[in-house]
């Protein structure tokens, strides 16, 4: 027979992984977000002290925060097609370098730009099937601390790169989050404290001690897009970019004690 306690703490660890089962697992990043995700957790468990009265109750609450994202993450792209493999990559690496000196033109700091992805690929015609060239991309991420310059940002790259350039994505964050934890979390504690006392209620019983906190954190993006505006053109012309709305979602998994 297990003990009362030890039937908590396996109810407990049954519902964190319900918990975060039911939200996306991915890995949250406070210093730079993925650049494609949409959605973001993170799950942390508190035990507070054993049951005294050997009867509990387990609820779950859900509460959400809300803020204006300030700072995005860019992902840039140079393609150029050859008809070998070394003219393509140093088509490609000219257009990296007209890329990167226009960022840098733009205020980007070294810290903030990133190579994403580097690849060579054969194209061919159909049947019978022909090499007709190569093709080299290298990918680049950079965050934009401040919002207002994006457009600045893609116009720049559009006039330094050309026809070569692809413009593969955007995502919108808040970079300090704690003022939305903050407001999410105050909501899901007070949600669950009103479902504890209904099932303490309908079982005649009263609302105790805390015993315990299991917590899922989700974060969606303000905004994403993939393949925003496809391939630029030379002649400038910049995105212009709204913010939108960040929510944060915190779910609670908390356990009382209920008292007679």
């Amino acid at each position: 027979m297990m003990s009362a306690h030890t039937r908590l703490l396996v109810l407990c660890g049954f519902l964190i992984a319900a918990l975060a089962a039911s939200v996306s697992a991915l890995v949250m990043s406070h210093d730079r977000p993925a650049a494609t995700s949409a959605q973001q957790t993170h799950l942390l468990t508190t035990a507070l002290a054993a049951s005294t009265t050997g009867n509990t109750v387990t609820v779950v609450g859900v509460g959400n925060g809300t803020g204006t994202p300030n700072s995005a993450q860019l992902q840039f792209a140079v393609s150029a097609t050859r008809p070998n493999v070394h003219d393509a990559v140093s088509a490609a690496s000219t257009d990296v370098t007209r890329l990167l000196g226009a960022l840098r033109g733009q205020g980007a700091q070294d810290k903030d730009i990133q190579t994403a992805s580097i690849w060579v690929q054969t194209q061919t015609n159909c049947c019978p099937q022909v090499t007709t060239g190569y093709t080299a991309s290298e990918g680049i991420t950079v965050t934009v601390n401040h919002i207002n310059n994006v457009t600045a940002l893609t116009e720049a790259a559009v006039n330094a790169v050309g026809n070569d350039l692809q413009i593969n994505g955007l995502n919108l964050y808040v970079a300090d989050q704690s003022a939305m934890l903050k407001t999410a979390r105050a909501a899901a504690m007070s949600d669950a404290a009103k479902k504890a006392q209904d099932y303490a209620q309908l079982s005649g019983h009263h609302v105790g001690g805390l015993v315990g906190v299991s917590e899922v954190i989700s974060t969606g993006s303000g905004f994403a897009c993939d393949q925003c505006g496809g391939k630029g053109s030379a002649g400038g012309g910049g995105f212009p970019v709204a913010a939108g709305q960040q929510t944060v979602t915190v779910t609670v998994a908390v356990t009382y004690d209920l008292a007679a």
